[in-house]
């Protein structure tokens, strides 16, 4: 018997979602039949294509324009949505920076927690919920050069470990996604072109090819899934096994 990923009835916020992996698991949600909640500080009528795109699919979502680094922002953005829609299932903490240490901090560490907390009383109250984090292979490696976005993603990673131990007895199971290799803005900015990026990876990729912010949005859904009930505190490495096998 062929298995469908349902989300219908669920409601997942996705942070930094106007573009990249964020955007790309919004899709894949909305696809899958969840009311998505996409938080970005981008203006609005720049996400608006991106919105009635995804209305094609599934369930227009709804944009929210909070920063994540201020702890009240993320108070007032879950009370929003619990106003709107009475109800989140999923916090996806996809929100991510190239930038100081100051802000790299504030985003991949504290605004990861700062949300985290604001949902998780909400969830408790429901007795069920997933957050997944988005991380990085960089906290094994050592790579991209830029080592405030090393330090912090490898406080996302520490983060997940104590949510899930924190959380989970009380029905909210915490997960997180560590990719590498990922066409994006971040990749390209040492890159003069993606032919360039492409050519210097492949050789080390052991599937041969790079990945895509669909990808990671994959692995997602399945940890927003109940294929994943019985998995908690877990960061899967999604890197077409670069990192330990290639």
């Amino acid at each position: 018997m062929a298995y469908t990923i349902d989300l219908k009835g669920k409601v997942a916020i996705i942070t930094g979602a106007a573009k990249g992996i964020g955007l790309a698991t919004a899709r894949l949600l909305a696809e899958a039949g969840a009311q998505v909640v996409i938080d970005d500080i981008v203006n609005p009528e720049i996400v608006e294509p991106v919105l009635t795109e995804i209305a094609s699919i599934g369930q227009k979502p709804y944009y929210i324009q909070k920063d994540i680094s201020i702890e009240q922002n993320t108070i007032e953005m879950v009370k929003e949505i619990l106003d709107k829609f009475s109800r989140i299932d999923i916090l996806v903490n996809n929100a991510g920076v190239v930038a100081d240490w100051d802000k790299s901090y504030a985003i991949h560490v504290k605004g990861l927690f700062f949300c985290s907390e604001s949902v998780k009383d909400h969830m408790i109250s429901r007795g069920n919920g997933r957050i997944i984090n988005i991380t990085s292979t960089c906290v094994h490696t050592g790579g991209t050069g830029i080592p405030q976005y090393i330090a912090t993603k490898a406080g996302a990673y520490s983060l997940t470990r104590y949510m899930a131990k924190t959380y989970a007895p009380q029905g909210i199971l915490v997960n997180a996604v560590m990719p590498s290799v990922i066409l994006s803005d971040m990749i390209m900015t040492r890159y003069k072109s993606e032919e360039e990026m492409i050519n210097h990876y492949v050789p080390q990729m052991p599937i041969r090819r790079i990945g895509y912010p669909a990808d990671v949005a994959n692995v997602v859904l399945f940890l927003c899934s109940d294929l994943s009930s019985f998995i908690n505190g877990e960061i899967i490495v999604a890197d077409g096994g670069r990192m330990y096998v290639g």
